[in-house]
């Protein structure tokens, strides 16, 4: 299997607290986040993993991690080209007509999830193109019930009734070279034309997933992922 990790993001939200873009956070037992999510890629037997990655977050990644590179491939970005961009630059690398892709602040502690299992939509369904993993998402506010004014109720940062993108997919080479922007990001316009096509398809996540989007969440994911790293 085949899998390309999006690194090439500002981490806007993570400054000035990182000195560094996020990929190079330390996460959980020494490990940076990018580390752990290739550890995390090659324990579920993907045998090719590519970063698609900004030009100083790889220099960065050669100080820190150069050991690291010995098991992936990069994909540079001199300038930064959005997520579909980095899609379409980065297939250059792989050699499958499919491929995993994630996005590289999404991490899955579902125990019973691995990479193939969304892979395997795509040969579930005639025409699929792409296939999108849905998880159950924390509300980061209080819910309150009122009635006449009353509070009747209140649930602290409920769990979502509905799914939301997980930040991991699987695609064709097919459907990226159809559908992805060369610039842009793809999550923009490109799935949404997949859905409405119907070469998009789905996989629910039976288990947990965190991501990491501000300081906040990095935070509590070191809590969480110090004992399993």
């Amino acid at each position: 299997m085949e899998s390309i990790v999006l690194c090439g993001g500002e981490s806007k939200r993570m400054k000035p607290y990182l000195p560094f873009n996020k990929p190079l956070a330390e996460i959980g037992g020494g490990r940076l986040l990018v580390e752990y999510q290739v550890d995390w890629l090659r324990s579920h037997d993907v045998d090719h993993v590519v970063l698609a990655i900004d030009k100083e977050t790889y220099a960065g990644l050669r100080v820190l991690r150069p050991g690291l590179l010995d098991f992936v491939d990069c994909s540079v970005e001199d300038v930064r080209l959005g997520t579909g961009g980095a899609v379409v630059k980065a297939l250059e690398l792989l050699d499958s007509s499919r491929f995993y892709l994630m996005n590289v602040d999404d991490i899955i502690l579902s125990d019973g999830y691995g990479p193939g299992d969304l892979l395997s939509v795509l040969d579930g369904f005639d025409g699929a193109l792409g296939s999108v993993l849905l998880g159950r998402a924390r509300f980061p506010f209080g819910v309150v019930e009122t009635r006449s004014r009353r509070v009747v109720g209140f649930r602290q940062k409920p769990i979502l009734d509905f799914r939301v993108c997980a930040g991991h997919y699987a695609f064709t080479v097919e459907g990226v070279e159809r559908y992805f922007p060369s610039r842009g990001n793809f999550e923009d316009g490109a799935l949404q034309r997949m859905a409405r096509d119907g070469v998009l398809y789905s996989l629910d996540l039976e288990g947990e997933w965190i991501t990491v989007n501000n300081v906040k969440q990095l935070e509590a994911a070191r809590r969480r992922l110090e004992g399993l790293c």
